[in-house]
């Protein structure tokens, strides 16, 4: 992870550390330079959807690799030729990168997301290669 991550205890409550970033809590957009939560290898989201919360639009050309796992509630992954329904705790989708999809929340529902690399919009994966 980030420089000096390895060294630090960082600990917190998801709702107070995402309050300004939809849910993620950590990523490149985690405010403050020396902020242990800010990295460019993994983003991870902690949200929890509201029944009927959908996107009505396609997510693409998202250039990272999606982890969803549904902690609790029912919460369908949208993909252009096929529906997934996460409906039991722990049930999880993967999908690697710039795969169109969205969602729809059938009921509150509590997903984890993870995301890699972590990537500022428009940039390539590439750029961050080591």
């Amino acid at each position: 992870m980030g420089m000096g991550l390895a060294n630090r205890l960082v600990t917190g409550n998801v709702a107070d550390v995402s309050k300004d970033t939809r849910g993620w809590i950590l990523g490149h957009f985690m405010p403050g330079a020396e902020n242990p939560l800010r990295t460019n290898d993994v983003e991870v989201k902690w949200y929890t959807h509201a029944k009927g919360e959908t996107r009505p639009e396609w997510a693409r050309g998202i250039p990272v690799s999606t982890l969803n796992v549904l902690i609790r509630g029912r919460f369908a992954l949208l993909f252009p030729d096929k529906e997934v329904l996460l409906a039991r705790e722990g049930d999880f989708v993967f999908f690697g990168p710039d795969t169109p999809h969205s969602f729809r929340s059938e009921d509150e529902s509590l997903v984890l997301t993870v995301r890699w690399p972590s990537l500022p919009p428009g940039t390539s994966p590439h750029a961050h290669a080591r």
